[in-house]
C-alpha cells in the first residue's frame, strides 16, 4: 500500500514538474524567438531588422539585455552606422575583440595614431594583425596591408568566419591598389565562402570597377549601395563617386558629392582632390596640379593621397615633354 501511495506520489511529482516545464517554455518562447530573430538579422546584415530587433528587447527584453549577445549587437550596429557614441562604449572593454572594434572604429575615422597606439599595446595575435591590416589599409599602404595579412588559412583559423572575411577582402582591396586582378578575383572568392552577404562585396566590387575604369558597372553598383540607406557619410566613396561622375560627363552628380563633402569636417583637401580631377579630365592642366598640390597640402591621406601623387607625376611629365602645357 505504501508502495503504491509512492508511486504515486511519484508521478504526481513527474506530471507536475513537466506542466512546469511547459509553462516556462511558453514564457520564455518570444524571448527565444527574438533572439534568434537578432542572430539572423545580424548574419544578414540586415540593419533595418537588427534595429527593430533591438528595440523589441530595450522594450520587453529585461535581463537579455545584458547578454554578450545583446550588447555585441549593440556595438556592431554602432560601428556600421558610424555612430559617435559607440566609440565611449567601446572604451568600456579591454578584451582583444573589442580593442581591434575601436581601433578599426579610429581608422575609419582617419585618426591613425589612437589607432596605432591601440593595436602596438596588445599582444601579437591572428587579431590583432588583422586590426594591423585594417590601419595599414586604411593608409593606403597596400604592400604593408599584403604582408600583415598573408599567410595560409590555417593561420587564421582562430578568427570568426566574419573575420576571416574582412581579411580576403581587405586582401582584395590591396590587390586593386596595386592592379593585381587575379588576386582580387581569389580573395573575392575566398570572402563569399566565407560571408556571402557582406555588404562589403559592393564596396570593393565598386573600387574595382573604377580601377578598371568600368564605369557603367561601376554606375550599377553605387546604385545598389546607395539603396542601403543606413550607411553613414563615407568620404572615400563621395570622392570616388565624384570621379566617377566627372568620367561620365555628370556635372549634376558632381555637384551633389561635392555638395556632400562639404558638410563633411575636414574635407577640404578631398574638394580639392576632385577639382582637381575635374579640371584635368577638361584638358586644364596648370589648373589642375595646383588644385592637386593644394589638395595634399590639406592633409589627404590612403589612396586617395596615393592617387593625387600619381596624377601630379603624370602632369608633370607631360609638362616637361611640352613645355607649352604650363600655360594650360
Amino acid at each position: 500500500m505504501k508502495r503504491r501511495k509512492r508511486s504515486s506520489r511519484r508521478r504526481r511529482q513527474i506530471t507536475f514538474s513537466i506542466l512546469v516545464g511547459i509553462l516556462i517554455m511558453f514564457a520564455a518562447g518570444p524571448f527565444v524567438v527574438r533572439m534568434e530573430l537578432l542572430r539572423e538579422a545580424k548574419r544578414d546584415y540586415d540593419i533595418r531588422k537588427v534595429q527593430e530587433e533591438l528595440g523589441w528587447l530595450e522594450t520587453y527584453g529585461g535581463p537579455l539585455n545584458a547578454l554578450e549577445l545583446t550588447n555585441d549587437t549593440k556595438l556592431w550596429l554602432g560601428l556600421n552606422l558610424g555612430s559617435k557614441e559607440v566609440e565611449s562604449a567601446l572604451t568600456a572593454y579591454q578584451d582583444e575583440k573589442h580593442l581591434v572594434w575601436l581601433a578599426n572604429f579610429y581608422s575609419q575615422a582617419g585618426d591613425f595614431a589612437k589607432a596605432q597606439s591601440i593595436l602596438e599595446a596588445m599582444n601579437p595575435s591572428p587579431r590583432t594583425r588583422l586590426g594591423k591590416g585594417l590601419l595599414s589599409l586604411a593608409k593606403g599602404e597596400a604592400k604593408e596591408t599584403q604582408a600583415l595579412l598573408a599567410g595560409t588559412e590555417s593561420d587564421w583559423k582562430s578568427l570568426t568566419p566574419q573575420e576571416q572575411c574582412l581579411r580576403h577582402l581587405s586582401l582584395a582591396q590591396a590587390a586593386i591598389s596595386l592592379e593585381d586582378s587575379l588576386s582580387v578575383n581569389a580573395e573575392l572568392d575566398s570572402a563569399q565562402k566565407l560571408d556571402p552577404k557582406n555588404p562589403a562585396y559592393l564596396s570593393v566590387g565598386f573600387n574595382l570597377a573604377i580601377a578598371q575604369g568600368e564605369w557603367a558597372k561601376a554606375i550599377q553598383l553605387s546604385h545598389l549601395i546607395d539603396d542601403q540607406t543606413w550607411r553613414p557619410p563615407n568620404s572615400l566613396y563621395l570622392i570616388k563617386r565624384a570621379v566617377l561622375a566627372i568620367h561620365e560627363n555628370d556635372p549634376q552628380g558632381l555637384s551633389d558629392r561635392l555638395t556632400l563633402l562639404e558638410k563633411l569636417p575636414l574635407e577640404e583637401g578631398s574638394i580639392q582632390y576632385v577639382k582637381g580631377i575635374n579640371a584635368l579630365k577638361k584638358g586644364q592642366l596648370q589648373e589642375g596640379k595646383t588644385l592637386l598640390e593644394l589638395a595634399l597640402k590639406d592633409g589627404l591621406e590612403g589612396e586617395v593621397k596615393a592617387d593625387a601623387q600619381k596624377a601630379l607625376e603624370q602632369v608633370s611629365d607631360r609638362q616637361k615633354v611640352d613645355p607649352a602645357l604650363q600655360t594650360f
